[in-house]
């Protein structure tokens, strides 16, 4: 019988949803709401400043692996809540920069920062305490995660003209660490510690104890499955479209004949197409009771991302075709960030979940990290239909790695592995 508690009704999801919103918009999402006001402040290019971010992503996919084994040993809250206040000292430090090296350094670590506060770690822990209802948990935090972006560039941008832009990262670590930390305190309570019947299930309560295999010993067999390298080939290309999309969404636009108004107004469009994307699953989930498979919905991100792109490439910049494409990108964009550790779980299992989720991951990130350098070199080389000929490609690579993976999962059923 199911004794789950429904996710709306379960007070530390809405603490980890509220934190995680609050999180990526001070210390992630403020690195493009601010990249302008830097580059003018301290003098440097758009593209030397740009660089901190990549770098920074980098040093969060490193660090995630210690992420995730910190996880596996049940000490998710202490994890979470230092990483945010580390971030948000780390932040607050920015406006006394004096030179690039240390404007890299300083986003070097909040990397490290970030791999142990945003989705990654959350949802490792969320998949190793909610176990078979982690997908619903998921959805749920994300659906109010999705307006971190549009708090992060609106907020910024009020608080920048009336009070400075340093003021401004003044103003946001002290929220991260006053309300945000004590948010994700609240919401992560030890994993070793027995957890509610109406928070999760009987079922689960049972699993929810710290032991955890030797590093080797996970790592090793972990590598050594074909599943693992397809599934990292699938987020990786599910990275590299995205990164393509996003940091490229004007210039494409535009090279599609939309002016500079309309080429905003349709790109404020992703925001609130991820959230709905998440609010259908969530109903699918919970008023149609229809439990979607994560293969399923990742291998309909995967058609959207190249289907879509195929039709503004032969759309000829036509309003209706350029507001489909961005629509649809988006609500898939926003489907991702769910699929990522469910498929995982269901592909190679829970059992140190935090760290095979972290080595999964290291695809994703590294294809959003070099994804928007390479479609700016395609693009300056020849142009951007181009670009959209690559996101078909590595849409295309991204469901035949994901098939790959589906065989080999059956192949190992069957030889009783």
């Amino acid at each position: 019988m199911n004794n789950y508690k429904p996710v709306w009704r379960n007070p530390r999801l809405w603490s980890l949803g509220i934190g995680q919103t609050l999180i990526w918009a001070a210390i992630f999402y403020v690195f493009p709401a601010m990249l302008l006001k830097w580059s003018d402040h301290f003098g440097w290019s758009i593209a030397e400043v740009s660089l901190a971010f990549t770098l920074a992503l980098v040093s969060s996919a490193l660090a995630g692996i210690a992420a995730g084994r910190i996880i596996d040993k049940g000490h998710a809250r202490i994890l979470f809540t230092l990483s945010v206040c580390a971030g948000a000292i780390l932040i607050s430090t920015i406006p006394y920069v004096t030179n690039i090296f240390t404007f890299y350094f300083i986003w070097i670590l909040i990397g490290i920062a970030m791999a142990g506060c945003l989705y990654e770690p959350c949802f490792s822990y969320i998949t190793r305490t909610y176990k078979d209802n982690s997908k619903n948990a998921i959805v749920f935090i994300t659906l109010q995660a999705g307006f971190a972006s549009s708090v992060s560039y609106s907020v910024s941008t009020i608080l920048s003209n009336a009070i400075g832009w340093d003021n401004t990262l003044h103003l946001f670590s002290l929220t991260l660490i006053f309300v945000t930390a004590p948010l994700f305190w609240y919401g992560s309570p030890e994993s070793n510690r027995r957890v509610p019947d109406e928070e999760t299930s009987e079922s689960t309560r049972s699993t929810q104890s710290p032991k955890v295999t030797p590093f080797l010993e996970t790592v090793i067999p972990i590598i050594r499955n074909p599943v693992f390298w397809l599934i990292f080939m699938t987020f990786a290309a599910f990275a590299a479209t995205q990164g393509m999309f996003v940091s490229q969404t004007f210039p494409l636009l535009q090279s599609k004949g939309m002016n500079d108004n309309t080429s905003v107004i349709l790109a404020s469009l992703i925001g609130p197409m991820q959230v709905l994307a998440r609010f259908i699953l969530f109903l699918a989930d919970h008023l149609v009771n229809k439990n979607i498979p994560a293969a399923k919905i990742a291998t309909l991100c995967l058609l959207a991302f190249a289907g879509t792109s195929v039709l503004l490439l032969f759309g000829n910049g036509k309003l209706l075709i350029v507001l489909i494409f961005v629509s649809i990108q988006g609500g898939m964009y926003g489907l991702v960030s769910i699929v990522r550790p469910v498929l995982t779980s269901e592909s190679l299992g829970t059992k140190n979940f935090g760290v095979i989720f972290s080595l999964t991951s290291m695809g994703f990130v590294w294809g959003y990290a070099f994804a928007p350098g390479i479609a700016g070199w395609i693009a300056e080389i020849w142009n951007y239909d181009a670009v959209l000929v690559t996101m078909i490609f590595v849409s295309i690579v991204g469901m035949i790695s994901l098939g790959f993976s589906k065989r080999f999962q059956k192949m190992d059923v069957k030889s009783g592995k």
